[in-house]
């Protein structure tokens, strides 16, 4: 069994509960701790119930939480690549239990495989995972400035797709950022547009169950593009997508559950 909730996703903040068989563990801490231990009640999860943390990268988004977290859960397992956890103890957080993990190499965690994989993104080791547990697999990439074909050899096959679907081309040419800020978003170690989700899709080699767009821009997205960004590619696939569950994850509210149980 796998299952993904997302707390929130976008520029000012990431975060999700990924559940791999009976094990839970947070995918990113990029809001206040109070936000996330609320979430984690409201679905009777205690934070001393987590099997640990996986984060994608240092940037202020995906950790901004991990600090008072692991204050209060010191012992909490933190899963990064060297890279990553360096970048993090750069910002003064002070990690007790590092689990390091290197891009390509499988790790076993309560019983789940785990892979990182390299994105390109400005930060010190960015990576996406996919997760695999007794044959349901979910993959997540987000950060990234392009599609490269590590991403899509760890996308295929997953029967939850999360891809980064950050913002929409002509809303970042007229938008208020600075040209500094658009060049380094559309640059090849920036963000995703929406239109890179159908490049993904394309390559697939089966639809998966859930395809959930996530880290959209306030200022140069909106959910609404972000779907319509996939119409053509629905409409003209060989493959058969009428039956994946599109989610769009939201900056402030969290999305709703996810869950493959192929094979209970």
């Amino acid at each position: 069994m796998i299952g993904l909730t997302f707390i929130g996703s976008g520029s000012k903040g990431n975060s999700a509960l990924l559940e791999l068989g009976e094990s839970c563990f947070l995918l990113d801490v990029g809001f206040a701790c109070r936000r996330i231990t609320d979430f984690l009640a409201e679905r009777n999860i205690d934070g001393s119930d987590l099997n640990g943390v996986f984060i994608t990268h240092e940037h202020d988004d995906h950790v901004k939480g991990l600090r008072v977290l692991l204050n209060k859960y010191p012992q909490l397992p933190v899963y990064a690549t060297n890279g990553t956890i360096s970048g993090i103890k750069c910002k003064g957080v002070e990690i007790k239990n590092p689990i390091a993990i290197n891009p390509g190499k499988n790790i076993s965690v309560n019983g789940c495989d785990c892979v990182a994989f390299n994105v390109p993104h400005d930060a010190n080791q960015p990576v996406g995972f996919r997760f695999s547990h007794n044959g349901d697999v979910m993959s997540v990439a987000t950060d990234l400035g392009r599609v490269t074909p590590e991403v899509l050899e760890h996308s295929k096959g997953s029967d939850i797709l999360c891809l980064e679907s950050n913002y929409d081309s002509e809303m970042l040419r007229f938008c208020s950022y600075p040209s500094w800020l658009k060049d380094r978003i559309k640059g090849p170690n920036g963000h995703l547009p929406n239109e890179g989700v159908r490049g993904v899709l394309s390559k697939m080699d089966k639809p998966p169950a859930g395809l959930v767009l996530m880290h959209l821009s306030q200022e140069s997205n909106t959910p609404d593009l972000a779907r319509r960004s996939l119409v053509p590619f629905l409409e003209n696939s060989k493959s058969d997508f009428r039956n994946t569950k599109i989610v769009v994850a939201s900056q402030d509210f969290a999305s709703e559950r996810i869950l493959i149980n192929q094979n209970p």
